[in-house]
């Protein structure tokens, strides 16, 4: 039992002479004195004799560094913006503290101000604000501020309350240590320390109010005035949510968070940016409202308004995945490609261990052929994966968009380094051997596609991408139009290549003579696209479809069957000129043609 006797102020008490763990915090001291105690007292029986007696709490400290606060608030919130990336973040402010969280739906922080009221600790949840798919920030932080303390505090609007905090903590820990818990009646916040990794609060009898910051006053004067509003905001309903902002509105004119409130609600509709635009105006220049302006000024065509608001707010944004998602808005918004490139850097910089940016800055050097640059962020993104298949997911993926842009020597190289981590990937060794083909390997790619399709059948499965692509190699590089007939049979109905396998079904069929197996094989194409339709076919079957009219107009001379290929090709793809042309000379020959 960590406590022992104490002695001042001519008043016996009982105090811990050691920190004790309360998780996430840690109480560093808690005393308190035994005023009905009549000298002189035996102290022969040490704390044994004065454990059991009624106390008044004189001190207590609760102290608990971020890291910690961070690790509570992890399983609890893992799910708040879909997966969570990384544990929550907090960092020390003026008067309070600030929350960060990244997850799949993106990124989002807001600050705790502290508001302190006799007994109860209180804080104000203000300045939220978010990048990704998080609709209105404050909505999102609210509904988070209600998971965390789920059973500890209540939530009235935007302000949160712990009641009793002293009384909570004696009465929890003091009967653990074996004696009685104090009374806590003339015990009050005394002050809280935040500093630049931890935060204390000390609680004492006949301690003087903490008052509140200014910053803290506001945001609980701006919380009054709009409980009832924040209240909706939190359940869902935007609608009564805007009613009441715009309600606060009309008691407190142009409020700047107020008018950012109603625009955030605004923003998810689209006929609305005017309006909304004007109620921003009205109180501050519209780029100091951040992406919510951003966004505005970016729908009414100001896109040089639009990127001075982002740039403004990612550079004042201490939270650092959410100024990496702010420079990579800003990046989809710039015209020039230096400064597309410039952002996405300035993102990557911010977050480097940020998965969204990095695979956006990736993507972009695809897309501007720089192979040096996309080598090494999908190296950054292999080091950022935890685990054997994140990471071989994540090289697989870069490495198909490689190829897909033509560059095959790094793509090779993805693929080798993916398949380090599953060997026995079919869809990764197909990949590799698209990537030695590019390279001009025809003899090693031929051979990784048969291994990948040997690997598939060991599984109980097909890979339809090695069938496609070993079947392309039997017959335009081999010259074996039968085996390569047999390859694409395999492809299952259900693969998204069926109509490819179809298509060269019917090409090979024909190039070998067989024109009635070559009929048949375009027209099981034709049935196919049609049951598909036109929001499920691939785009390139039109053009097959065209391939297969061509082919029962010039070598069976059947116009009917002609005319049905085009017209499922016209209705897959009705603005293709050629197509349409087509079709129109097919019909009029059908037309011209004597009846029977």
């Amino acid at each position: 039992m960590p406590l022992r006797l104490t002695l001042a102020g001519g008043a016996l008490g009982l105090e811990l002479y050691e920190p004790l763990q309360l998780a996430p915090f840690v109480v560093e001291d808690l005393a308190w004195s035994l005023p009905e105690l009549r000298f002189p007292v035996d102290l022969s029986g040490g704390v044994e004799s004065f454990r059991h007696r009624r106390g008044e709490l004189t001190r207590l400290e609760l102290c608990a560094t971020f890291a910690a606060l961070a690790s509570y608030a992890r399983p609890r919130l893992r799910e708040a913006l879909g997966q969570l990336h990384s544990a929550p973040q907090l960092w020390p402010l003026e008067s309070g503290v600030g929350v960060g969280l990244v997850g799949e739906l993106g990124s989002l922080a807001f600050d705790l101000e502290w508001a302190a009221a006799g007994q109860d600790v209180r804080w104000v949840v203000s300045n939220a604000r978010g990048v990704g798919q998080v609709g209105v920030p404050l909505a999102q932080a609210l509904r988070i501020v209600d998971t965390l303390f789920a059973g500890l505090a209540e939530r009235r609007g935007r302000v949160l309350t712990l009641t009793q905090v002293a009384q909570r903590v004696c009465r929890h820990l003091v009967p653990a240590l074996g004696a009685r818990a104090p009374a806590t009646r003339a015990s009050g916040l005394e002050r809280l320390s935040i500093d630049s990794d931890k935060l204390t609060l000390a609680l004492s009898a006949n301690a003087t109010e903490a008052g509140a910051s200014a910053r803290g006053l506001r945001a609980l004067e701006l919380a009054k005035l709009c409980a009832t509003a924040d209240e909706a905001l939190a359940g869902g309903e935007l609608d009564a949510a805007r009613a009441g902002y715009l309600s606060a509105l009309e008691r407190a004119p142009r409020h700047p968070e107020l008018a950012a409130l109603v625009a955030q609600i605004d923003v998810t509709h689209a006929d609305r940016a005017e309006g909304a635009l004007g109620l921003l105006v009205d109180c501050l220049p519209v780029t100091q409202f951040g992406l919510t302006g951003a966004v505005l000024l970016a729908r009414v065509g100001d896109l040089a308004g639009a990127r001075e608001a982002i740039h403004r707010a990612a550079g004042n944004e201490p939270y650092a995945p959410l100024a990496a998602g702010l420079w990579q808005q800003l990046a989809e918004l710039c015209v020039s490609g230096s400064e597309r490139r410039d952002a996405l850097d300035r993102a990557v910089a911010c977050a480097p261990g940020l998965a969204s940016v990095r695979w956006a800055r990736f993507q972009a050097r695809v897309e501007w052929g720089d192979e040096r640059g996309a080598l090494a962020d999908a190296e950054s993104l292999e080091a950022a994966a935890a685990g054997a298949a994140q990471r071989h997911a994540a090289l697989v993926r870069a490495a198909r968009q490689l190829v897909e842009r033509g560059l095959s020597r790094g793509a090779g190289q993805l693929f080798e380094r993916a398949l380090r981590y599953v060997p026995a990937d079919p869809s990764a060794i197909c990949g590799l051997g698209r990537a030695l083909l590019g390279q001009g390997r025809t003899e090693r790619a031929m051979a990784l596609f048969e291994r990948a399709v040997e690997l598939a059948e060991a599984r109980s499965t097909v890979s339809a991408d090695a069938l496609i692509e070993l079947a392309r190699l039997l017959a335009e590089h081999c010259g074996d139009h039968p085996q390569a007939i047999a390859r694409v049979a395999q492809v299952p109905p259900g693969s998204e290549h069926r109509y490819e396998a179809l298509a060269l079904e019917g090409r090979w069929r024909a190039a070998l003579g067989d024109l009635r197996g070559a009929s048949l094989a375009y027209a099981r194409l034709r049935e196919a696209c049609e049951l598909a339709g036109r929001s499920t076919a691939l785009p390139e079957a039109a053009a097959w479809l065209t391939e297969a009219a061509q082919f029962e107009d010039r070598s069976l001379g059947d116009l009917a069957a002609a005319e049905r290929h085009l017209a499922s090709a016209l209705r897959l793809a009705p603005r293709n000129a050629r197509v349409r042309r087509l079709y129109r000379q097919t019909a009029a020959a059908l037309a011209r043609r004597p009846a029977p």
